[in-house]
């Protein structure tokens, strides 16, 4: 499998490091972002393969950067997942409803996310 671009969006920096870290064996390009709207601006001039975005984030927050995600070209194809430190039904349902492929609870296990990215990157 060629190396993918997978977006990681999380406005803590350790956050992003930690994810970044756990990923770097898989031989993808990581790309980091610290807002919503650094996201869509690399969506926008980037091929992304892979959105890895925290739910919290600052300004907009991470379920609304998927809606303006899925706007753009190619965003409707996008793979998603969704992290958060809340675990409620109501934000597990509005994920769905934005058409993420899956939700991680922090804390996670990194082997879990790392197997989650290769099957996303994989289908």
């Amino acid at each position: 499998m060629s190396a993918k671009k997978i977006l990681i969006t999380d406005d803590e920096p350790h956050m992003r490091r930690l994810i970044a870290f756990s990923l770097k064996r898989t031989g993808h390009e990581i790309i980091p972002a610290e807002s919503g709207e650094a996201a869509l601006d690399l969506i926008t001039h980037q091929a992304i393969d892979l959105l890895l975005i925290d739910y919290g984030l600052q300004g907009i927050n991470g379920l609304d950067t998927i809606h303006a995600a899925r706007k753009l070209a190619g965003g409707e194809r996008l793979p998603v997942i969704l992290l958060t430190a809340r675990g409620d039904t109501g934000i597990k349902d509005a994920a769905e409803s934005a058409g993420v492929n899956a939700f991680l609870t922090k804390p996670f296990s990194p082997i879990e996310l790392t197997k989650l990215v290769e099957t996303l990157l994989a289908s």
